[in-house]
């Protein structure tokens, strides 16, 4: 696949995630080998007002895209000029948040119901912006308004170089089933390239999902959360009939560890405690007896309490079962069983 002058041998990428995507996040997907990373959802209004103390990126961050979100075209494309001057390789407009504090804005997947107000944001931002330029999308704002196909085509017209959509509708935010078949619509429509997202919780997902819609791309959102190893392309990408090798138990605590370590350069001590408390919590989830160790993580608020608890819970794990699984201990989770406590 390739987004103007970038090129990507593993179309893999990190969905931009409200208050996920920060830069230790968007590290460890690269590490695992996601093709390209985006940044959470920024304001842009706010990165005018507030420049580098709103959006820093990193010299070690390419390729990354900056994702912006705003209703204003002239905001949008000064936003999109000065996100491309601080290092952005590639510029995201956000025409799909279902976000009620985004929509009331007349941002994010309100765009979707005035194509023009789209034609003349994309036209703005196109003049100011030499890097790459994409947009996510929706199916559209409700069943009744499906206009992905009307919106990916001004688009193309407009000089965008990709399209991301996530088939579901404003109405349904993350409920009820992603409509792949709109991606294979959309694919067939436009001449750019199409990234999918949407439902892509496994690397046989991932897999399916190209074969199924055409798609150049696949994006990654909720299906990477506790779970950077789907980024890794023996993992991501398995041969027919060869399953996708699961995390052991030590590739998981590991995994915490270097989480933490790249959050506490980032954050500070206390910033990363609070900060990757959430992320422990998908790292363990569906292990066994996970449910006690969650109900524990909102009160860990020091480093050392915190990773005492995360060893005396992986000791506790395997040694039930050293050899056990990810795969098998999410096949059949069992919660705080008689009482019982690690």
């Amino acid at each position: 696949m390739r987004l103007g002058n970038l090129q990507f041998d593993h179309p893999l990428f990190l969905a931009p995630m409200s208050g996920i995507t920060d830069y230790p996040f968007r590290q460890l997907a690269r590490e695992m080998g996601c093709g390209m990373v985006f940044t959470e959802m920024v304001s842009a209004e706010g990165l005018i007002r507030k420049g580098e103390a709103f959006l820093q990126i990193k010299k070690d961050e390419y390729p990354v895209s900056v994702q912006l979100f705003g209703s204003d075209p002239e905001v949008l494309a000064e936003a999109a000029q000065m996100a491309e001057s601080m290092g952005a390789d590639a510029i995201d407009i956000n025409m799909g948040c279902p976000a009620k504090q985004v929509v009331i804005t007349g941002a994010g997947a309100d765009l979707m119901r005035f194509p023009e107000k789209v034609k003349g944001i994309l036209i703005k931002v196109r003049k100011k912006v030499k890097k790459p330029v994409t947009i996510k999308i929706r199916s559209g704002w409700d069943g009744e308004h499906i206009n992905a196909l009307e919106i990916s085509k001004i688009g193309e017209d407009c000089g965008i170089n990709a399209i991301s959509i996530h088939p579901r509708t404003r109405e349904q935010g993350f409920h009820g089933r992603a409509d792949w078949n709109l991606i294979g619509e959309v694919r067939k429509a436009v001449r750019i390239p199409v990234v999918g997202n949407g439902d892509v919780t496994t690397p046989s997902f991932a897999k399916k999902m190209f074969e199924e819609t055409g798609c150049e791309g696949v994006m990654i959102g909720r299906g990477a959360l506790g779970n950077p190893w789907i980024f890794g392309f023996k993992n991501s990408m398995p041969l027919e009939g060869e399953p996708a090798i699961p995390p052991s138990l030590e590739e998981r605590k590991n995994m915490i560890h270097r989480h933490f370590l790249l959050t506490q350069a980032h954050y500070g001590e206390k910033g990363a405690v609070k900060k990757i408390r959430k992320h422990v919590y998908w790292y363990t989830k569906g292990l066994p007896f996970c449910a006690f160790f969650h109900s524990k993580l909102s009160g860990l608020r020091e480093k050392e309490a915190l990773f005492e608890a995360i060893h005396s819970y992986f000791d506790f794990v395997q040694g039930r079962n050293p050899c056990q699984s990810l795969e098998s201990t999410e096949s059949r989770s069992v919660t705080g069983q008689g009482g019982k406590v690690f």
